[in-house]
């Protein structure tokens, strides 16, 4: 047996050895979107997924591209936490604010379980959002 199919083998065992739950997380697309405004604002909608059978909160939160800097900019609406039935989607609304003409503004919105539970791996997901303004005439 070559090392690569020792490694595809043993990553499979892995996979096969984790709690069901803890393989499940928390869902949020699409991954990468842009969009054009002539306004101050541009708004983007997100489905956030809860994968689990019973409802389970989610927080959802604006970061920086390449960094975990907050992005006091962006408002996601409903809010910052959502709780979601099992099974279950809900769209959010996410508006970036304060462009000025002619400014590309790029962040990334993250989503994770409000309480991670122990024992679970804490995972998150991030949606890549570019926003540009159109330059003034």
């Amino acid at each position: 047996m070559s090392a690569m199919s020792r490694r595809v083998a043993l990553a499979a065992l892995t996979l096969a050895a984790l709690p069901l739950a803890s393989a499940s997380a928390v869902g949020l697309g699409p991954l990468t979107k842009a969009g054009l405004t002539d306004g101050p604002r541009k708004a983007f909608y997100l489905t956030l997924t809860n994968p689990y059978a019973s409802a389970t909160a989610f927080r959802a939160y604006a970061i920086g591209m390449a960094d975990e800097t907050p992005q006091p900019r962006v408002r996601i609406l409903p809010g910052d936490e959502v709780r979601l039935g099992g099974n279950s989607n809900r769209q959010l609304l996410v508006v970036a604010g304060g462009m000025a003409p002619g400014e590309t503004y790029a962040f990334r919105v993250c989503a994770e379980r409000a309480q991670p539970v122990e024992g679970m791996i804490r995972a998150r997901v991030c949606s890549k959002l570019t926003a540009r303004r159109l330059a003034a005439r």
